[in-house]
């Protein structure tokens, strides 16, 4: 989780003014090229994400990891527009993409009597990322370009990662042996009558045409798009607002410490209560937070919304991957993560394109946050929407 930062917004577009003066892009071009990227990504993931259900975990891992080294050479690179797309899109496939599900998939999968839990402190990963790499990036480019950084990333990438996944999947053999024991133990059960009840195993098939998912699926994943939007354009709005650099840069750190503290109380929520019951709760933070931030420009302004963006984030980490093992089982897992990844990606392709377009015709960060949040409260009444029905469907 921690390395799937290269291919996370906030991480490229600490390198957005660098890289459209170098390739003479304006805010709408670069959000345009960036959202076809991430679009294209999301397509590839329905057929990339299901290889996680059957290539073993320790090679599909060491595949993901030289990919995303290659994919910080690619953008290191970078000469024209093209370049910038292939290295986009490689950098979200595998980082955003594949580093990010196969965590995920990972904890769930192993660890599915504590998933809430597990994935949470999984996630501890990616938020120890947003306290730091920010700060470390931001210093580096004070010393290095922005093509040696991506090149040193690279490095750091190939040279540790291989060595941690040897020693995480030590045991990854034995561990998947008693996993498909204990499927098979469950499903002889049920065939003697002697377990009455078994949790339904949906096809990604079935998970398409169940209406409910697209009831569910903004509440759950509107953080990510209007996050990655306001993130891919973090330059503009600190600019708009008068703010600091530096104290904005400063400000991941507050965002990570509250995302991992309220990741590790939501995970324990999804244990106790359920994703399904929490989901409509995700996005309401957030819609505050662009509420709040659309009033002034104090820095004031900035720690608040920072904080609530924190929290959707940390309720979107430790609700959503539960939600689909809890709703829709675990026996196809990687395939059904899939595709809510690629509805997340999908997203997030939108809006740096969307919000860059309004950014080019004058429309004030302020509007777009307004407008924004309205979206947010309207996704989270949709959601809860979809609990009633499923608490009927139970009944």
């Amino acid at each position: 989780m921690f390395f799937s930062s290269p291919g996370q917004t906030y991480f490229i577009a600490l390198f957005g003014g660098e890289i459209r003066s170098t390739l003479n892009l304006s805010h709408g071009e670069f959000g345009a090229v960036y959202s076809l990227a991430t679009l294209l990504s999301a397509f590839l993931l329905l057929w990339t994400g299901p290889l996680i259900d059957r290539v073993p975990l320790k090679t599909f891992s060491y595949a993901v990891v030289i990919g995303l080294a290659l994919a910080c050479v690619v953008m290191a690179g970078s000469h024209n527009v093209l370049m910038l797309f292939v290295a986009i899109l490689l950098l979200r496939q595998l980082g955003q993409g594949l580093m990010s599900m196969t965590s995920a998939s990972t904890m769930v999968r192993y660890l599915s009597a504590s998933k809430g839990k597990a994935n949470s402190l999984a996630n501890m990963g990616y938020s120890a990322a947003e306290a730091t790499l920010p700060s470390v990036i931001i210093a580096l480019l004070a010393f290095l370009s922005w093509r040696q950084t991506w090149l040193l990333v690279a490095l750091t990438v190939i040279l540790l990662l291989p060595m941690v996944i040897r020693f995480l999947l030590r045991e990854q053999v034995s561990r998947h042996t008693r996993y498909l024991a204990e499927i098979d133990e469950r499903e002889a059960a049920s065939l003697n009558g002697t377990m009455i009840a078994q949790q339904r195993q949906w096809t990604r098939a079935e998970v398409i045409r169940d209406p409910l998912f697209y009831m569910f699926v903004p509440g759950l994943l509107s953080q990510s798009m209007l996050y990655t939007g306001f993130m891919f354009h973090q330059i503009h709005l600190v600019d708009e607002k008068g703010w600091p650099l530096v104290l904005w840069g400063s400000l991941y750190l507050l965002f990570s410490l509250t995302a991992i503290v309220m990741s590790l109380v939501i995970g324990s929520l999804v244990d106790r209560w359920g994703a399904v019951r929490l989901a409509p709760f995700v996005t309401t933070p957030m819609a505050l937070g662009l509420l709040i931030l659309s009033t002034a420009d104090s820095t004031v302004v900035a720690v608040v919304f920072m904080l609530c963006m924190a929290v959707s984030t940390a309720a979107q980490a430790a609700v959503t991957t539960p939600f689909f093992a809890e709703r829709y089982g675990n026996k196809y897992f990687g395939s059904i993560k899939s595709l809510g990844t690629f509805t997340m990606v999908l997203l997030s392709a939108i809006s740096p394109v969307v919000l860059g377009w309004f950014i080019d015709r004058g429309v004030s960060m302020d509007q777009l946050a307004q407008a924004s949040a309205g979206y947010a409260v309207g996704a989270a009444l949709l959601a809860y929407a979809a609990y009633r029905v499923t608490l009927k469907q139970t009944a």
